[in-house]
């Protein structure tokens, strides 16, 4: 069985429900409940007055109907009936596609607020500058309603906000309604409902659409709100610096936010204008000089971090070699790696050169980029030396300078070339063995062409020259081909061989 309670409770719905105008099937229905629980008729009724009672009848006709409701008969809109211009514009607020098709002329709305406002003529003429001024149907439609009902939310889809307070924490929440909000900005709906219910914000509202101008707006409302680079949400410069030595995708997003001047708009606000006067200044020269993209990218992040966070060590390199000392080359090339690598994290550009530009002993000069997030935490260079374009005897000294803006390390080198004796020794036995093994050859061939005798007969070879070439002569003339033609042969091979 319900208790007395319960039954209070479903006689003040319904009387609120009906505004105190209970039918008979009502009635009838409630009293039946009633007498279920124990009471009589004449207990009901004293229970029905006491709820009756109890009710603030002008404060709810207030909430609903409008303070500033009429007295005659109402106006039947959409299926509810009107007497206020707050109600007005809350059944307008509540159906928009309606209401859309109600102010496709002003006919309804001229009668509506002429009845409604008691024929106030001069508050009727305004809506009318309001309808005829304002093209733009959306615009029209809010502009009307919120100045009918000042009291009415703002709609980002299908949630309502009575603050915008409200309407930005849920942005907070979730990018996409972020979104959301900054569209109704471009569309110029957000403003409308804050200059018609919240005139006092009025002077911080931007004059353009922009996002910059969006986020300028939101700052200017509130400095503690966090800040989104790209899809995520940070409360502090700090915690933008912790997420950049993170990940070296983010870098890019961070630093398309600030050529975009969006955080640099939401520092500003914010009152941390030293970090863009040091930025600007820090990175100028950086922005002048730097063409390639990937490094300028990386270089004003990395110059962003050090001034967000002073106290973090910044990038260092070191030199697998202290110093270089050739003072006993030959002839052969020379190639000396050395590897630069950095010591802890972030990015850095280096500089390598030599000090002084000698014909015969170079390295690759130029810039090379050092980056822990992306593994490119060491190179290796190559010191080349070519002893044959280096003077014999004579000391060479230079530096290896590789400079960043951190620091400058110097790697000293000495040359020094001798007379490749050993070498020079080496093949002139080589080839004296080749040769004479060649003309050993020769020799034999001869002695087979001549039967087998080993030497010619003096006397044929000094004195009768006619009688030097014997019966078979076509025998020494192959030989004598053979003994040109092979050298010439050997000679392209021999080159290859000994890369002459």
């Amino acid at each position: 069985m319900e208790d007395l309670h319960e039954i209070k409770k479903v006689i003040h719905d319904l009387l609120v429900d009906r505004m105190g105008e209970v039918n008979d099937a009502d009635l009838f229905l409630i009293r039946k409940r009633a007498l279920e629980t124990g009471l009589d008729n004449q207990q009901f009724g004293l229970l029905l007055q006491e709820v009756h009672n109890s009710i603030n009848w002008v404060k709810l006709r207030d909430e609903q109907e409008g303070k500033d409701r009429v007295m005659g008969l109402p106006v039947n809109l959409f299926e509810q009936q009107v007497k206020s211009l707050n109600k007005l514009g809350e059944v307008l607020f509540n159906d928009r596609i309606k209401a859309l098709r109600y102010l496709e002329d002003h006919i309804f709305l001229k009668e509506n607020i002429n009845y409604l406002s008691n024929q106030n003529v001069d508050l009727t003429m305004g809506f009318l500058d309001i309808y005829s001024t304002e093209r733009d149907p959306e615009k029209r439609f809010l502009k009307i309603v919120y100045q009918l009902n000042k009291s009415l939310p703002f709609k980002v889809g299908h949630e309502s906000f009575t603050t915008l307070n409200d309407l930005l924490q849920k942005g907070w929440h979730n990018y996409d309604f972020f979104e959301a909000i900054y569209n109704k900005f471009v569309a110029g709906h957000l403003q409308l409902w804050i200059k018609q219910c919240f005139p006092e914000l009025a002077d911080v509202l931007p004059r353009g659409k922009s996002f910059k101008d969006f986020i300028y707006f939101i700052y200017s409302f509130n400095s503690e709100y966090p800040f989104y680079i790209g899809q995520e949400l940070f409360l502090t410069p700090e915690d933008i610096a912790v997420r950049a030595k993170k990940e070296s995708g983010f870098w890019p997003v961070l630093l398309k936010s600030i050529q975009d001047e969006h955080l640099f708009t939401w520092l500003e606000r914010t009152g941390r204008n030293n970090i863009i006067v040091d930025y600007q200044v820090q990175t100028k020269l950086l922005i002048d000089q730097e063409k390639n993209q990937h490094d300028l990218v990386c270089g004003l992040i990395q110059k962003l971090i050090e001034i967000i966070q002073p106290e973090i060590e910044l990038p260092s390199l070191a030199v697998s070699v202290d110093q270089l000392s050739f003072l006993g080359i030959e002839s052969k090339p020379l190639f000396q790696p050395i590897t630069i690598s950095l010591s802890n994290t972030g990015f850095v550009k280096a500089t390598v050169s030599l000090d002084q530009k000698i014909d015969g002993i170079v390295i690759e000069e130029g810039y090379v980029s050092f980056f822990d997030l992306e593994r490119a935490k060491s190179i290796t260079l190559h010191l080349n030396i070519d002893p044959l374009k280096l003077v014999k005897n004579r000391l060479y000294t230079l530096n290896l300078n590789i400079k960043t803006n951190y620091q400058t390390l110097s790697i000293p080198i000495s040359v020094k070339t001798v007379f490749p004796l050993k070498t020079f020794l080496f093949y002139l036995l080589k080839y004296a063995f080749f040769t004479s093994v060649f003309f050993g050859f020769i020799r034999i061939l001869i002695s087979a062409a001549n039967g087998g005798n080993t030497w010619l007969k003096p006397e044929i070879v000094w004195r009768h020259i006619s009688a030097q070439v014997p019966t078979n002569h076509v025998a020494y003339i192959a030989i004598f081909t053979l003994s040109v033609a092979i050298p010439i042969l050997l000679w392209p091979k021999i080159k290859k061989i000994e890369k002459i």
